[in-house]
């Protein structure tokens, strides 16, 4: 992410990183929080690349050999910790207090930062909340969350709050109309894409084109029926690559875009919007109000295990047979 895409993404963030760059005022520790899927990771890199580009005074010019390297993540005084992969222990956090006791490679300026900081362990946390009381000269933390409320009020108290805001749905529709993108993907994708770059993605993806077939199939559509959709599941809508990681990123993607258009439709059979496409209007006028609100509830805490790598195939049964006894 460039300057300019933070910009337009995320102008409060944009223009706080901007002034505290440019007025040498950039804390010690940061915490990027807000809601999946918003572009904290990629701003906590754009300041990394700030904080050590001799190229310009503001934030970073993102052409430079040094935040070329920052970018690729092979420059030798940044280390990024990845929560979002898996869990980070105190061995983790120990690993990078013992790089950094060390003097800079180059610059005098080291960074570190923690991608998903909720996902470490009490005794992580309690380790990194040490590191941040006494971080040594020229080091500075960049924490991302997006669930602060799994993070130590200490550790949080020691760091400079940048919150993210998701995109609204009005801009999101903008932005794929502008795309080219039709009316009703621009609509479903609205409530899916938390940033534009995710928008464009996700909506050039296999896993969109399927979310929408299961979306359409829970919903007895097309002539595919919802007691069927289990099994087609398994043997249609799930990746079948070979690369186990790359089938469970895929998966993610896919079942997190289900999730969000069931929320969806159970949000707006409470509050109606008139919005959508005709058929989906239609659909619901004709549908009852009787057990919407505890949908909203189920269908959140399934998206939440999906986002905690639980066995996926099993989360996918369990979460169909919840949705079958709301009925």
């Amino acid at each position: 992410m460039n300057k300019e895409e933070l910009a337009a993404a995320q102008p409060v963030v944009y223009e706080a990183l901007k002034n505290a760059c440019e007025q040498n005022r950039v804390s010690g520790a940061w915490l990027f929080h807000g809601p999946y899927g918003t572009p904290k990771r990629q701003a906590a890199v754009l300041l990394a690349q700030s904080i050590l580009c001799r190229n310009s005074k503001g934030l970073a010019c993102g052409e430079c050999d040094t935040c070329r390297r920052v970018a690729e993540g092979i420059h030798p005084d940044v280390l990024l910790l990845d929560g979002s992969e898996k869990g980070i222990s105190k061995a983790d956090i120990d690993a990078v207090q013992e790089k950094f006791s060390r003097t800079s490679l180059e610059d005098g300026e080291r960074v570190y930062i923690i991608v998903n900081a909720e996902n470490a362990s009490i005794a992580a946390q309690n380790s990194m909340l040490k590191f941040l009381e006494e971080p040594g000269s020229g080091v500075t933390a960049i924490l991302t969350s997006d669930n602060t409320g799994r993070i130590l009020p200490t550790i949080i108290s020691r760091c400079t709050m940048m919150p993210f805001l998701p995109m609204t749905q009005e801009d999101s529709v903008t932005i794929a109309s502008e795309a080219g993108i039709p009316e009703e993907d621009a609509w479903f994708l609205s409530h899916m894409a938390k940033d534009r770059d995710d928008l464009l993605k996700l909506y050039e993806s296999d896993e969109y084109e399927k979310a929408v077939m299961m979306f359409r199939q829970y919903l007895n559509l097309d002539g595919m029926k919802r007691e069927e959709l289990l099994v087609d599941y398994d043997i249609s809508y799930r990746s079948q690559l070979s690369d186990r990681q790359k089938a469970k990123e895929a998966n993610m993607r896919l079942l997190n875009g289900f999730f969000d258009l069931l929320l969806m439709y159970a949000q707006e059979m409470i509050r109606p919007t008139g919005k959508g496409p005709e058929w989906y209007r239609q659909l619901k006028a004709e549908a009852g109000m009787e057990y919407y609100g505890r949908m909203i509830i189920l269908v959140s805490e399934e998206k939440d295990r999906v986002n905690k790598y639980n066995d996926l195939n099993l989360l996918m049964d369990q979460a169909f047979f919840r949705l079958e006894e709301l009925k």
